[in-house]
């Protein structure tokens, strides 16, 4: 599944490092909303002194986090600390970005829930069925031609040469089906297509 091979790909590009240390002190005001400028949730004190201390070890001043000045080098920097300190990674927008991009690049368009839900399936025991999960109604019993008139009409429409068509059925297509398939390849004319790309490239 591709889904699977983005997240298990996720996965393997996390660091781990160890979190916090008992003598140092709580964060500042001023850092606490350099701290929550950068994940978006609450977080525990071991967390946010990792996370102030990823800010200490890059040199970074949290003013410059809290006016949005940063530099692309400085936001890859904050999200690599973040991403040793936080528990609940879905919880970082930044990540989820990259985690939803990486997944389109593989054929999956992912909503910023499913992404968060996705990424919270991580450390689960079955990671396959638990994603599945997060994509709800998305996945369906529909496998083929014949087993959904909405989505037999998109592939009729997109057979006839309606480009946007092979991009709506390949959008709402259950993940793995045929009608999947057929949308991501644009009915056959661009079968190295990795999903949505028949509007753009064939108009």
């Amino acid at each position: 599944m591709r889904l699977r091979t983005t997240v298990l790909l996720a996965a393997m590009a996390l660091l781990t490092a160890s979190c916090g240390d008992d003598s140092q002190t709580a964060p500042t005001a001023e850092e606490a909303a350099a701290i929550a400028a950068i994940v978006d949730t609450e977080l525990s004190l071991d967390e946010q002194r990792c996370v102030l201390q990823g800010l200490v070890d890059t040199g970074i001043e949290p003013t410059d986090i809290i006016s949005d000045t940063l530099t692309p080098d400085q936001d890859g920097e904050l999200m690599a600390a973040a991403l040793e300190c936080v528990d609940d990674l879905s919880q970082i927008d930044a990540f989820v970005d990259s985690f939803i991009a990486g997944a389109a690049e593989s054929g999956t368009v992912l909503s910023h829930e499913e992404a968060r839900c996705a990424i919270q399936a991580l450390d689960l025991d079955d990671v396959d069925a638990a994603i599945l999960d997060c994509l709800g109604e998305r996945v369906g019993s529909a496998d083929r031609y014949g087993d959904d008139p909405v989505l037999d009409l998109l592939w009729d429409q997109c057979e006839s040469g309606n480009a946007q068509t092979c991009d709506e059925l390949y959008r709402d297509a259950p993940i793995g089906s045929n009608y999947e398939e057929y949308g991501r390849t644009c009915a056959g004319a661009l079968p190295d297509s990795v999903g949505l790309e028949c509007f753009e490239e064939l108009g």
